[in-house]
């Protein structure tokens, strides 16, 4: 099931409280004390990210010198919790001008409240995306002395944004130069006995791009035909592993991807966000 959070705190390195939100009434508003007694206290914050202590699950992690805890009190999938904190961290950075630190919250707490109530609702997570979020939360944040990313402009037409098919991506777009950028980047994992003998072994890989392009363009991205070719002949005819075939295991898309022309035409359709973002892994 998704993370059904209870409450979520920010905690600095003493334990003290900077903000919370409380989502359910299923916990106390004293259980951060659990946490402060059975966790920080004990200097065991470095062994496990997840602990259940009293009938709830804590779920932390460390940003620079902030802790930021979710509660829950039912089993909830933790690698969603997880990503949920990432993404927001990557959001309110957004706004704070690329910083996020104990003085950044302190600077922000009546933006930080706005967008803890927008991000999720009654412990489960919402819409995420700095830039559709920027459409209708229009403050901007206390930014950092030290940051020199420029401010983000506000763009109107939220409804627009919020409701329609191509939310990733807002209307009006114009760049003197259209550009595309594409960047694969693979990795190698091997696991080996201390025989020499290869246990497991894998390569996973991810397509990054970068995209100033005017307008709503559609682009497509064709890949390798054997592999496709390959992969179905493989299913069909069941042949022993030989080693030399491809094969795409466990892709995962950008929510911009037609999937179903992927599946019918082995091509990778889409209408990209505006800047980087990752394209599948």
């Amino acid at each position: 099931m998704p993370v059904a959070a209870s409450a979520i705190y920010f905690l600095n390195l003493r334990g003290d409280v900077l903000i919370n939100r409380l989502y359910r009434d299923d916990v106390g508003g004293n259980m951060v004390d659990a946490f402060r007694t059975h966790i920080m206290q004990t200097k065991e914050l470095g062994i496990c990210p997840v602990r259940q202590i009293g009938g709830c699950s804590f779920f932390y992690m460390r940003i620079s010198n902030v802790y930021i805890v979710i509660v829950v009190s039912s089993n909830a999938n933790v690698s969603c919790a997880f990503k949920f904190v990432v993404e927001a961290v990557a959001l309110f950075k957004s706004y704070f001008g690329g910083a996020f630190d104990e003085d950044a919250i302190r600077n922000n707490f009546v933006l930080i409240y706005e967008l803890l109530d927008e991000i999720m609702d009654f412990g489960y997570p919402q819409n995420l995306s700095p830039e559709i979020l920027k459409l209708y939360i229009t403050q901007e944040g206390v930014r950092s002395p030290f940051s020199s990313k420029p401010a983000d402009k506000p763009v109107p037409n939220a409804t627009l944004q919020v409701t329609g098919a191509v939310g990733w991506r807002r209307e009006g777009l114009v760049y003197k130069k259209n550009e595309v950028f594409l960047d694969i980047v693979e990795s190698v994992n091997l696991l080996m006995s201390s025989k020499g003998s290869v246990l497991r072994c894998d390569v996973t890989g991810k397509v990054l791009m970068k995209c100033f392009l005017s307008g709503m363009p559609d682009l497509k991205l064709g890949l390798n035909d054997k592999i496709g070719l390959e992969k179905e002949s493989q299913i069909k005819s069941r042949p022993t592993k030989s080693g030399k075939t491809i094969e795409l295991d466990d892709v995962t898309f950008h929510q911009c991807v037609n999937l179903t022309r992927f599946n019918s035409e082995k091509t990778v359709s889409f209408v990209p966000p505006d800047g980087e973002f990752e394209l599948m892994k």
